[in-house]
């Protein structure tokens, strides 16, 4: 687009040439300037996003390391090389405490489930075997905890999924629209 210099509604951008309408303010809230946020608590404008402070709180670190030597011994001398890689995340306390919310992971229910219903079953079966002198296993009891496991893990599966899809979205929303002071440190909803 060009510039048109002489129209009313219309104003050129002198940086490309190209036209920018005059009720636009690109870098405001709207026409009644910058969008101004404060702390409710001490009125600072020195306030943001969480979102921002966490990830400013992050910082994700990678090294290698090499080792080369020489060792003599019994069996005369030998070379020694190794090599490692050390990988870590620090996190500051703030940006910890600013920790957006998580879904909740249907693997570890899995996993967790599989590992008390081996455990417990176990126990059951050892129970039954021994206090009762049985030489054959007494299919009622693990029957009746297979059937009870199995409810269970139906039900922790309906919160899990619960909590994916209804209480998660409204918390990471709520997450996402909230602001920390950083001179007050108090977090608002904006």
């Amino acid at each position: 687009m060009g510039t048109l210099s002489g129209t009313a509604e219309y104003r050129g951008n002198p940086l490309h040439g190209e036209m920018t309408r005059k009720d636009i303010h690109p870098y405001e809230a709207g026409e009644g300037g910058p969008m101004e946020l404060q702390c409710p608590n001490c009125k600072s404008r020195n306030v943001k996003k969480v979102s921002l402070a966490y990830q400013e709180g992050l910082q994700h670190g990678s090294t290698r390391t090499r080792l080369r030597g020489v060792v003599v011994g019994r069996g005369g001398p030998d070379v020694v090389v190794g090599r490692a890689t050390t990988k870590g995340t620090l996190q500051t306390e703030i940006s910890k405490a600013l920790t957006p919310p998580k879904k909740w992971s249907y693997p570890k229910l899995l996993g967790w489930s599989v590992l008390v219903f081996l455990s417990v079953g176990w126990i059951v079966f050892y129970v039954n075997i021994v206090t009762n002198n049985y030489s054959t296993v007494s299919l009622p009891p693990l029957r009746m905890f297979a059937v009870l496991s199995a409810g269970l893990f139906v039900v922790l599966l309906f919160l899990y999924w619960n909590h994916n899809h209804t209480a998660y979205p409204r918390q990471y929303a709520q997450w996402s629209r909230t602001f920390i002071c950083e001179r007050c440190g108090s977090i608002s909803e904006q």
